[in-house]
């Protein structure tokens, strides 16, 4: 009989060490999305009680946008937690090489308005300066400090620095980028002077009092464009991964929502591949709420996550020119309510003649790029390019893609 009793406890045991072991699988969206675009508007003020296992973090940094070091973790308070909601716009690349000299604001045509939302987010693939020397690779690119103002016009409150092009002109480069973007106000996770400035997460804290922490991160890193203790450099998430999740968790420690912007991928390939998985699977582990990715100049799908939103690529969203799939862009609105994400939407665009996003509501592209973001992506992957991009009309680009980014 004890024989028997001693079985059915193993068994049982057994089943249980199985289901503890499942890991979590990746989703497609499970949130609902609202039926309107959420806009900057007169919010809700209700509260409710915090549960009791949440870690709140208490509200005492300045309600302004200034970007802060400060990882520190706080300690478990019993409070209330104030749900009011409020939206995240995100974009993919921003060059502005082409469009600022000419006064051009590629911006213009994007809906939702980015200034709608309480926050807006692209990645800078470029320099902003009229200095330095240029680094020794193909393409590089950089914009004059005016375009700092482009960016802050446009409502844009955050962009990622770490990518492989924000060093093109150089350390003079990167900090007259840094400089002109402080001066306008948007903060710029991701490369700094040093290790400690690349990696620091940059927080903003919300009018309901919300503090959203950014992290940036780079897995394309060109020689010499790493930061270290003493160099000036991007965040390394090719060689240095466990330092980014380190700046992940120690976001996560002291702050309600936390985004991740990850330059990753191959470019032109709309679906991810092994290594964007795994990194987002690590990243979400460590405390990320939203994870942006950029650099393969294509859209590729967003998933869901332990509850997470993984946007794997947002394309071009103010670049050159391009017609074809490299053209296929958008913006990704996401729904809070205080720290949580209530749902997703994503708004199809595709760049014009000047390289600004323009919204499109239906078509062959409209129906590309919704195959591609709710997963069907294997079927659209383009043919490998050619050294010249058709722009359409006759004229052609001489910039290959392939290594533009």
């Amino acid at each position: 009989m004890y024989s028997r009793y001693i079985s059915v406890a193993i068994i049982a045991l057994l089943v249980a060490l199985t289901v503890a072991c499942a890991g979590p699988e990746a989703e497609k969206a499970i949130f609902v999305a609202r039926e309107t675009t959420a806009v900057k508007a007169e919010q809700s003020d209700r509260k409710v009680a915090a549960p009791a296992t949440s870690e709140l973090k208490p509200s005492d940094q300045q309600t302004d946008a200034t970007p802060t070091t400060d990882v520190s973790t706080p300690s478990v308070t019993t409070t209330t937690l104030e749900l009011r909601p409020w939206t995240l716009l995100a974009g993919g690349d921003v060059l502005l090489d082409r469009t600022e000299p000419e006064g051009i604001d590629p911006f213009l045509k994007v809906e939702p308005d980015l200034a709608s939302a309480e926050v807006a987010i692209v990645n800078l693939e470029m320099a902003i300066t009229e200095r330095g020397e240029p680094y020794d690779k193909e393409f590089v690119f950089r914009a004059p400090g005016s375009a700092a103002l482009t960016l802050a016009g446009a409502g844009i409150d955050v962009v990622s620095l770490a990518n492989n092009h924000i060093l093109d002109y150089g350390s003079i480069g990167l900090a007259d980028t840094i400089s002109v973007l402080d001066e306008v106000g948007i903060l710029r996770p991701g490369a700094g002077s040093n290790n400690a400035e690349a990696y620091a997460p940059r927080v903003m804290t919300l009018d309901n009092g919300v503090r959203v922490a950014f992290v940036s991160a780079t897995a394309v890193v060109p020689g010499g464009f790493a930061s270290t203790a003493e160099r000036p450099g991007v965040a390394d998430a090719k060689w240095a991964i466990p330092r980014v999740l380190a700046a992940v968790r120690a976001a996560a420690a002291g702050n309600d929502v936390v985004v991740v912007s990850v330059h990753w991928g191959i470019e032109r390939e709309t679906c991810p591949n092994e290594d964007q998985r795994k990194l987002a699977a690590e990243l979400i582990e460590a405390g990320a709420s939203l994870i942006l990715g950029h650099h393969p100049h294509v859209l590729q799908p967003i998933e869901t996550f332990d509850r997470s939103v993984i946007a794997y690529s947002l394309g071009n969203f103010a670049w050159h020119p391009r017609y074809g799939i490299t053209g296929d862009t958008g913006v990704l609105e996401i729904m809070f309510d205080g720290p949580y994400i209530e749902g997703y939407r994503f708004h199809p665009h595709v760049l014009d003649y000047q390289g600004g996003a323009t919204p499109i509501s239906s078509g062959e592209r409209y129906d590309r790029i919704v195959d591609v973001i709710e997963g069907r992506c294997e079927q659209h992957d383009p043919e490998p390019p050619t050294t010249t991009e058709a722009l359409g009309d006759g004229a052609i680009d001489s910039t290959p893609s392939t290594t533009a980014g």
